[in-house]
Formats: C-alpha cells, sequence, structure tokens
C-alpha cells in the first residue's frame, strides 16, 4: 500500500497458493479455541476509512459511523478530540513494514529499506528485523500518535512478510506487535493475511484484535479510473477461507470493499450482517 493503500490490489496468484498451503496446514495443527471477538469491532456496524483524505476535526462526513480510520500522524490533538465526540472510536493508520519519501523520518531509515513497492513509486519495503525500526514504531512513534488521543492502531503492510518470506523478518512484525499488545493498544491489522495465518498457526493469534480484508467481494480493475468489478470465484473462495480461520481464533473481521452499484453495496451489508463482520464501502481507490 503506498502508505495509503493495502497490497491487496497486487496479483494473488503465488499468495493464495502460500496461503492455501498454511490453510492445509492449520486445519491438521490448529487447536485454537473460539474466543469473544472484541466487541468494539465485531459489531455490524460500518467503519470509516479516511486515510486518503484530511478531515481536519470535521464530523459531518464521519457522523454515521462508531469507529473510523485516520492518518493521525496529519492531525492535531484537537481536531482528534472533534473527531471523537459522541464516543466514536478513532484508529490511525500504521505501516509497520514500509516507508514512503514524503515521511519525516524516511532519511533515517532509508538504510533498512529493502525494495521498491510495487505499483507504488516513492515507497520502499522495510527490513523489521532491524531493532532501530522496531524501537522507532513502538516507543517513539506510536506512543506520539498514542498522545493525539488515537484510541486504536489500524496497521498496514505486514505483508512485507509475504514479500520478503524469512523467519527474522516474521520474528520482527510479532515482536512490535507483542509489545503494542503488552500496551493495551487495539490493534487491526489491514490484509496481512499471510502473516496472520501464520500468527494463527503459532498461536499467537491475540496479539491483535482483529483484521479489515479489502476485496473480498468486490476488486479494482482500475486504480486510476476508480473502477471495480465483483471479486472472481477464486479469490473470494480463498478469502473466505481464511476469513473463518481468523474468526475461530476469535478475533473481529471487518471488510473493505469497493463499489459504486448500490445493489452491491446491499449485497455487502447484508454478507456481513449474516457473518457477523463490520465493513467499510469506499467508491474511490483512495479512501477519500
Amino acid at each position: 500500500m503506498k502508505e495509503q493503500r493495502s497490497t491487496a490490489f497486487k496479483s494473488r496468484i503465488s499468495r493464495r497458493i502460500t496461503a492455501l498451503l498454511l490453510a492445509a496446514a492449520l486445519s491438521v495443527l490448529s487447536v485454537i479455541p473460539v474466543s469473544t471477538v472484541p466487541a468494539q469491532a465485531a459489531s455490524t456496524t460500518t467503519w470509516g476509512v479516511f486515510i486518503g483524505t484530511n478531515l481536519h476535526g470535521n464530523t459531518s462526513k464521519v457522523k454515521n459511523y462508531k469507529s473510523i480510520v485516520i492518518d493521525a500522524q496529519s492531525y492535531t490533538k484537537a481536531e482528534i478530540k472533534k473527531l471523537k465526540s459522541g464516543g466514536r472510536k478513532v484508529y490511525t493508520y500504521l505501516s509497520i513494514g514500509s516507508v514512503a519519501k514524503y515521511r519525516s523520518y524516511y532519511k533515517r531509515f532509508k538504510k533498512y529499506t529493502l525494495g521498491n513497492y510495487d505499483n507504488w513509486p516513492g515507497e520502499k519495503w522495510v527490513d523489521v528485523s532491524k531493532t532501530a525500526w522496531q524501537n522507532f514504531i513502538v516507543n517513539e512513534l506510536v506512543p506520539n500518535l498514542r498522545k493525539k488521543g488515537v484510541d486504536g492502531l489500524w496497521v498496514d503492510n505486514t505483508d512485507v512478510y509475504y514479500e520478503y518470506h524469512r523467519t527474522s523478518i516474521l520474528n520482527g512484525l510479532v515482536s512490535m506487535l507483542t509489545k503494542l499488545h503488552n500496551k493495551k493498544i487495539p490493534i487491526i491489522i489491514n490484509g496481512g493475511d499471510v502473516f496472520v495465518s501464520k500468527i494463527i498457526s503459532m498461536g499467537k493469534s491475540k496479539i491483535i484484535d482483529g483484521v479489515m480484508q479489502e476485496e473480498v467481494l468486490t476488486r479494482i480493475t482500475g486504480y486510476s479510473s476508480n473502477r471495480f468489478s465483483r471479486q472472481t470465484k477464486a479469490d473470494r473462495t480463498y478469502y473466505e477461507a481464511y476469513l473463518k480461520r481468523v474468526k475461530k481464533a476469535g478475533r473481529s473481521i471487518a471488510l473493505l470493499e469497493y463499489t459504486k452499484s448500490s445493489s452491491m453495496r446491499k449485497e455487502i451489508i447484508n454478507y456481513c450482517k449474516k457473518h457477523g463482520y463490520s465493513y467499510y464501502i469506499s467508491n474511490n481507490v483512495d479512501l477519500k
């Protein structure tokens, strides 16, 4: 994700093969009990995801949402306080697996980057096994965001484990998320299906509170033109099986879907109500 989009748009063929192998292993090895889904994120009310725009504390666009996602690095404490009016929960976007050039700390961690992020010029994957990066996220960046009043973290780009399938990368992600979890900070993972499947198989799913998965029922077919269509049967089948494992592990689930069709919106809403999932439906790729 270009720090404001996840890797859901990429080709999923090889990822699906990897994750299906993990699923097969899970079906044999997993003995994780079903636990109560966190109530805060598990209701079928909608989320609002607004990381492609700055609301500047204006609640007119978020009045119908109980939980919203913003990029709190672009907000003041006063603006976030306004957005929390009426008991609304505010989660901040947080990329722990990549860094974009426009971030103030890019030059500081450029030496730890691994490679370019396909389709998003100006963003690079980060070697999350580096202690300096982990300390920055856990002890510097997140505390600063928490001081602004955010309620939780919407964590992106754990897909770095899919891109660089190394034990050191896995351990780096687990270490950061465990430390953040120990600070009692609610954590929602955006995407990251291969990583999440892995921590479920390891019995470590409790270091996150839930997931938000993009393009389960719909898919983006034109990124510059905001064109959307129904998800392919193969990808939908894969994601539905994955989400069943997430739910069995007791984690909450939300869908992030894209459509301009009123009939498709109804289908998404009914699907989520049936399965007990939260959701957000966007009519543009940039999540404005």
